[in-house]
């Protein structure tokens, strides 16, 4: 429901430059929330509006609230009671992303005679509401409320084309204030795990371009460990090491690897005197990778072990989850540091048959198939947020 008034640019809500300079404020927002108290604040005083309320409620993202010329006891009061009362969260009046509404609601008696306005509105001294979805979505929504005053009830053709012109842009900034919401949060959460487990991780492109290192990681590489920083690129000290890692990336962006290759692992030498460092390289495959805009596409994830420190925690953690016995996990143990069976039979004094009777009961409980798979799976359950799909609301 709205008005559809042929305004000319000369009176469309003020000058173009105007609008340009608004709409490149919006867009500012996202990048810093906190001045989203700002741009609501200017589109209400250029729609002679009373009030602005712009909300973004997406699971996941976080949440965001920027009030003009609001109470915040009354916003709190509305968060906590009042939201159940609101016409605006009935299907009659929900309001699709895009839309501007004028919700005439507000002038009907049924309306003035609601608990929710002798409570709420009117000791506000708003009359009447113009809303702009921004987003909606099964659990979670997004919109620029707008209230008017007695003096002003219903929006001028001018101010009513100025927030046409601005839900677009609203609807965008709202979309992508999620998506790097949500990017953010893995982030956080990514580097909060791998911290805690001890692991060096980086994240990179197809041309080995870093867009993700934990502190371990910038560690590594600052102290000449095994890696090295070329221009922004990740490399191995050694060039065999380099040549190894660019063809791992390289395949990674392969269609038939992309979609369920499990990648490889290199040496990373420390020198003669120290056992070489692991990394295990994961592809990413362009259904699994976070986004933003389609800039700096992630290629593959990259785990460094030290098989020389204690990563027991994690590997219990591992064992518990799948039901592994004690013998299994001592075999899991060695895979993950990098030994084979072989190797791993004469470490833990087993015979090799018996160690690969452990191993394939391990891949087994994980549903797995081999070495490299399961090397996989371990740091997938590990650490969620790099390896498996994200999940966008739409």
């Amino acid at each position: 429901m709205g008005w559809n008034y042929p305004v000319s640019p000369a009176n469309a809500g003020g000058t173009v430059a105007d609008k340009a300079d608004l709409i490149a404020a919006i867009y500012d927002a996202i990048i810093d929330p906190s001045q989203w108290d700002e741009v609501v604040k200017r589109i209400v005083e250029e729609t002679k509006s009373f009030q602005g309320n712009l909300v973004l409620q997406q699971p996941g993202a976080g949440n965001l609230t920027a009030l003009y010329n609001v109470d915040p006891v009354l916003a709190d009061a509305y968060a906590r009671t009042y939201h159940k009362d609101d016409p605006l969260n009935t299907p009659e009046w929900s309001v699709a992303p895009g839309e501007v509404r004028d919700c005439s609601y507000t002038q009907t008696e049924s309306f003035k005679a609601s608990a929710y306005y002798n409570e709420f509105v009117r000791p506000q001294g708003w009359v009447n509401l113009v809303v702009t979805g921004l987003a909606r979505s099964p659990n979670g929504f997004a919109l620029l409320a707008l209230t008017r005053s007695p003096a002003a009830v219903w929006l001028e053709p001018a101010e009513w084309r100025l927030l046409e012109t601005l839900a677009p842009h609203l609807q965008r900034a709202a979309s992508v204030h999620r998506l790097l919401s949500r990017a953010r949060a893995t982030t956080d959460s990514l580097g909060a795990a791998v911290e805690a487990a001890g692991f060096a991780i980086f994240v990179l492109t197809q041309d080995c371009r870093v867009i993700f290192a934990n502190a371990k990681g910038e560690d590594l590489v600052r102290c000449g460990m095994g890696l090295r920083d070329e221009g922004g690129r990740l490399s191995a000290s050694s060039t065999v090491g380099t040549v190894r890692l660019a063809a791992l990336v390289r395949e990674a962006e392969q269609p038939a690897r992309a979609a369920g290759d499990i990648g490889g692992t290199i040496e990373l030498s420390l020198g003669e005197d120290r056992p070489p460092l692991l990394a295990h390289v994961f592809p990413l495959g362009p259904n699994r990778t976070l986004s933003i805009l389609d800039i700096d596409r992630p290629a593959v994830a990259v785990f460094v072990v030290d098989p020389s420190a204690d990563f027991h925690r994690q590997i219990q953690h591992f064992s518990t989850r799948f039901g592994l016995t004690f013998a299994e996990t001592r075999v899991l143990g060695e895979i993950i540091g990098g030994n084979g069976l072989l190797a791993a039979a004469a470490k833990l004094k087993i015979t090799e048959g018996t160690a690969r009777i452990h191993a394939n009961r391990i891949f087994g409980k994980t549903g797995t198939t081999r070495q490299t798979e399961l090397i996989r799976r371990f740091f997938e359950t590990a650490f969620p947020g790099v390896l498996a799909e994200p999940k966008f609301l739409n």
